[in-house]
């Protein structure tokens, strides 16, 4: 009989964390797994990716829960504290606010999708509210939560839930001490499942269009959401040191985000708007890795990067900030460049690049010559020892 397992996470729109999931689904085994993927937001962007042997369910609530009585209630009180600058009273009826609604939000997806279910193994894809869900509300003899970020940032969910997950799992060892540092009582729960990137994959990808280029140009990219952690706003520092050093580049911002009108201010404002280009969210952003001289992750944290693994196999130098997956992943003048986390030492180590065609060749040479054959069987034993270990 096959084992259930679910995994939870909260949408399929275009990420880092989402991919790793597409390429998941598709090295279970399904002969032995009964594999269901639920998203708890009807944001589906990468689902035609995902294996079709694997179970779908999409939450379709579209129920309102910010009219309801009490929580109308709050709002006008927020508001209120906001008029008289309370800004403690501002943050604590927010926060009660949040908590209140994601609470109506899933005992309602409890009842409709899980009620009567139960599953060998459920898998919080991601951390934070997934792994919320997984703990109040589904029902399983084994409960995994996957870290992904450096930072901690939902401290307050993690610490009231952690000790009743069976399984804690980390993208590396230097995440897993991290994640023993902010949890040190579940240090011997914590096993390690690492990203795998289909190289030929993203290279067929990259060959779906063309990306225009300029003569002599250097041609730069970074791809993420356009959110404060990602760093922009140092990639746009950056670029205006480029500039003032007489460099002719073109700097492709693959992505999207909150951020974004204020980063294309910054762009204006530093008379960049010949340098750089924000091409929106890209399903396939590939063609504009594989087109440039030199892949920019400029994050203020990270901690793994998808899109660094990404470039190095297209035999792309990558410029990282020095942050725990920029550091587990760049061997300095190997596969790219590491720098502080400052705008002008992330322009110098790419001023570097561009001005020592030699050293670039270096690390393409590198590139092209790894041996990535064994990856995706350790991928498969990974993910083998977390379901059955």
């Amino acid at each position: 009989m096959k084992k259930k397992i679910l995994i939870v996470l909260n949408h399929l729109t275009i990420g880092g964390v989402q991919k790793t999931l597409v390429t998941a689904s598709k090295v279970f085994d399904y002969e032995k797994y009964d594999i269901t993927i639920y998203l708890r937001k009807n944001r589906t962007d990468l689902l035609p990716y995902i294996d079709d042997r694997a179970n779908i369910i999409i939450n379709t609530d579209n129920h309102h829960y910010y009219r309801k009585p009490y929580c109308v209630i709050l709002q006008i009180m927020i508001w209120l504290f906001s008029i008289l600058n309370y800004k403690s009273l501002v943050k604590k009826s927010e926060d009660k606010l949040k908590h209140i609604v994601t609470n109506y939000s899933m005992k309602n997806e409890y009842k409709k999708y899980f009620k009567n279910d139960f599953y060998d193994t459920a898998i919080a894809y991601v951390h934070g509210y997934p792994a919320l869900f997984v703990n109040k509300y589904v029902h399983a003899n084994k409960k995994i939560i996957f870290f992904r970020e450096s930072e901690d940032s939902l401290h307050e969910i993690h610490k009231e839930i952690i000790e009743d997950f069976d399984k804690v799992l980390a993208l590396h060892e230097s995440h897993k001490d991290l994640i023993a540092q902010w949890y040190p009582s579940i240090k011997e729960r914590i096993e390690i499942l690492e990203n795998y990137t289909d190289k030929k994959s993203i290279v067929d990808q990259s060959k779906a269009f063309d990306v225009k280029t300029q003569n002599n140009k250097i041609l730069l990219c970074s791809c993420g959401r356009i959110e404060k952690v990602k760093g922009f706003d140092l990639a746009v520092d950056a670029a205006k040191h480029l500039k003032e050093r007489s460099q002719d580049f073109i700097w492709y911002f693959v992505g999207d985000g909150s951020e974004r009108a204020d980063i294309e201010e910054k762009i204006k404002q530093y008379d960049l708007c010949k340098h750089i280009v924000i091409t929106g969210m890209k399903k396939n952003p590939y063609p504009f890795i594989s087109a440039c001289d030199i892949y920019v992750q400029p994050s203020y944290a990270e901690s793994l990067g998808n899109t660094m693994v990404e470039a190095n196999k297209l035999n792309k130098p990558v410029v990282s900030t020095s942050t725990v997956g920029g550091n587990k992943l760049i061997i300095n003048e190997y596969n790219g460049l590491l720098c502080d986390t400052n705008a002008q030492s992330l322009a110098q180590a790419i001023l570097k690049l561009i001005s020592d065609p030699e050293l670039r060749r270096k690390i393409t040479d590198h590139l092209q010559n790894a041996d990535y054959s064994k990856e995706l069987q350790k991928y498969k034993e990974q993910w083998e020892n977390v379901l059955e270990g």
